[in-house]
């Protein structure tokens, strides 16, 4: 596929009367792809990794725990099966890794159809942007995008599954925790446009350094054979990179005039002007969307349309209103994420409750990164920063030894004219608090 950064080519395939990856396909022609051993032969309709969506006919892939629910499959219809184990009295493909099988199932759907796919990855940002590309997009094409964060070697192949020749664009998030992860997710959905946000400190603990994060989020070229990286240019290890088709975004290369930040971001390219009811340290997620939009030919009114529209994840900075304010941010935790979210409480004048819990994965970083937080809440007035962790200790505040017991002290104190902020990662289940208060 030839592409060009003013130029895509959005190419329907035409419609084909064989379709392998579908129903009446022959249990013997999947097994070409995922080269197991096959047991008997039949024709299937789906492929389901639920046993309890199964219909009649379908075939079930056991992925993990789902070796326990195979039954169930079969009792709701299941016309065949791939697994790692034998089994009696069904047709069946038995595999040494049912999730490397599903990798190369999605593999294959993804080089039947000649439709462009965006893979965004980066230390913070991946989601936010990945829904904005999204929401841009889909002001003019028809979009298969990865659900909430189904980035991983379950999530992403679980959203090829759903492609058809119905859409023009796939926009994919690409995660990871360690080294070669994305290697192998890119070499899933071989993206023709690659997206790095940032390079930040998640997953520090695990990788050691910056430069091997950014040598980790490189890693999204592995299964690139014709297509462009585009990177966040204001990013201080992205703009370094000399790399072949890069394309770097910043408010300069996309001539950003009047950029103004008050309760909400305003600013003009050419005379379309712009308006993001978000926050400010999401701006080069926006700037990426733009790229996006105006790569693949789309007026920058219908791109304003979309950025204004944007309503952050939940979790992700939601601002809840009832008798006080909730800004949960509790989804997950970074270092970058935190001062990012601290930032923006700085200008707001009503009395604030800090709810920060550990950012984990920064291993011997870990007290390092915690007690640099104690600088930027120096910055906040009118304020009382309640704290949950074993690392959060090295912050200054409060500190709780369980959720409930901070949830009681909120319940005790809090005031109608109260602001709450929540962050920290997911292992603290912080959602909690906004669940109970709200």
């Amino acid at each position: 596929m030839n592409l060009s950064d003013n130029n895509v080519k959005i190419i329907l395939l035409v419609f084909c009367t064989y379709i392998l990856i579908g129903e009446n396909m022959l249990l013997s022609e999947l097994n070409k792809i995922i080269e197991g051993d096959i047991y008997n032969d039949v024709k299937i309709n789906k492929i389901r990794t639920n046993s309890k969506e199964i219909k009649t006919g379908d075939l079930f892939l056991a992925i993990n725990k789902g070796h326990e629910y195979i039954d169930e499959a079969i009792d709701n219809g299941a016309g065949a099966i791939i697994c790692e184990k034998d089994l009696k009295n069904i047709p069946y493909i038995k595999v040494s890794s049912t999730i490397k099988a599903l990798g190369q199932i999605a593999n294959y759907i993804k080089n039947k159809y000649n439709i462009p796919l965006i893979a965004v990855t980066g230390s913070v940002g991946k989601t936010t942007t990945k829904e904005l590309i999204s929401l841009v997009l889909s002001k003019k094409y028809k979009v298969l995008k990865s659900i909430n964060n189904n980035n991983n070697h379950i999530g992403l192949p679980l959203t090829l599954l759903n492609l058809d020749d119905s859409y023009d664009v796939i926009v994919t998030e690409l995660g990871m925790n360690h080294k070669n992860e994305i290697s192998y997710l890119s070499k899933i959905c071989q993206p023709d446009y690659a997206i790095i946000t940032n390079i930040g400190t998640a997953h520090i603990g695990n990788l050691g350094s910056k430069k091997e994060i950014l040598k980790a989020k490189l890693e999204i070229l592995d299964g690139m054979k014709d297509g462009y990286l585009i990177i966040n240019n204001e990013d201080r290890y992205l703009k370094k990179l000399k790399i072949k088709n890069i394309i770097k975004v910043d408010r300069r290369k996309l001539k950003i005039k009047r950029l103004k930040y008050n309760d909400k971001i305003e600013f003009d390219i050419d005379n379309t002007h712009f308006i993001f009811n978000s926050y400010k340290h999401l701006l080069s997620d926006v700037f990426l969307a733009i790229k996006m939009g105006l790569i693949f030919n789309m007026d920058l009114d219908l791109i304003s349309e979309a950025i204004y529209e944007f309503q952050n994840i939940n979790g992700r900075l939601n601002t809840i209103k009832n008798r006080y304010t909730i800004i949960d941010d509790s989804y997950n935790s970074s270092y970058e994420s935190l001062i990012g979210g601290l930032q923006l409480l700085k200008d707001k004048k009503q009395f604030k409750y800090i709810v920060i819990g550990d950012m984990l994965e920064l291993g011997k970083y870990s007290k390092k990164y915690h007690k640099k937080i104690n600088k930027y809440l120096k910055k906040i007035n009118n304020k009382q920063v309640l704290l949950i962790g074993e690392y959060s200790k090295f912050i200054h505040g409060k500190h709780f030894d369980n959720i409930d017991n901070l949830i009681n002290y909120l319940r005790k104190y809090i005031n109608n004219d109260c602001l709450i902020y929540i962050k920290g990662s997911r292992a603290l289940y912080l959602d909690k608090i906004k669940e109970t208060l709200n």
